[in-house]
């Protein structure tokens, strides 16, 4: 077995920091003196460590702001191999049905089990995707971030790497809907998952979630056709 290289020791240190201190993502990591000190390696050393984790998704790295512990939580950027499955709307369909199978559970637990911090978190991105919607600006990120929320607030880890890697199909829902379904479906579906969430209301947030993602499917199925 080849020995590991300095940095790659030093990648392997700033994993544990991250665990032992019990970091988030989205959570800063110390300035570059302070984490030299605290693991005992040259400036080159640590930004090589780095490195080598914003290759793995672990962290991400913001010029002029430092180093981040990153959302995308280790996950590769094409766990599901879609790279190399033609790209349409049975794709699409096929990701939705999977969604169908654990999402409403996941709301049901989020219901019953979110803080009144991840309650505030998920209404105010609901907000969010439809101030993005109302000004015209692409609402991925703010929808993609809408579920990561709830699947991060159903107090279940695994959840939460399974809803981002699953999201990979919101891209794909809004261009093949055309944004069509963003009033009827999106802001009026988000409103009431979020709002049943904040009253604990968690069979008709396993409900709304339900409808939001068999509407979309049925869209998608029509427009095969």
């Amino acid at each position: 077995m080849a020995k590991a290289t300095l940095a790659e020791d030093t990648a392997q240190a700033i994993i544990r920091y991250i665990i032992e201190n019990r970091l988030k993502p989205g959570d800063k990591l110390p300035t570059e003196p302070i984490f030299m000190e605290k693991l005992g390696v040259g400036r080159g050393t640590l930004r090589e460590g780095i490195k080598l984790l914003a290759a793995r998704n672990i962290l991400d790295i913001r010029q002029g702001a430092g180093s981040y512990v990153s959302h995308r939580r280790g996950i590769p950027d094409d766990p599901l191999g879609l790279t190399f499955i033609e790209e349409d709307s049975g794709l699409i369909v096929d990701l939705l049905d999977v969604r169908l199978l654990f999402e409403p559970h996941v709301v049901r637990l989020a219901a019953a089990r979110a803080t009144e911090a991840e309650k505030e978190a998920i209404l105010e991105q609901a907000a969010e995707v439809e101030r993005c919607i109302a000004e015209g600006e692409s609402y991925v990120a703010a929808d993609t971030c809408f579920h990561r929320l709830i699947a991060e607030a159903s107090g279940n880890k695994v959840f939460g790497n399974l809803t981002y890697v699953l999201n990979t199909s919101i891209a794909q829902n809004i261009a093949i809907t055309q944004d069509i379904q963003r009033d009827s479906n999106t802001i009026r579906y988000h409103r009431k998952i979020a709002q049943a969430i904040q009253e604990g209301r968690a069979n008709d947030a396993a409900s709304y979630m339900n409808m939001h993602l068999q509407l979309l499917r049925e869209f998608v199925r029509e427009k095969m056709q």
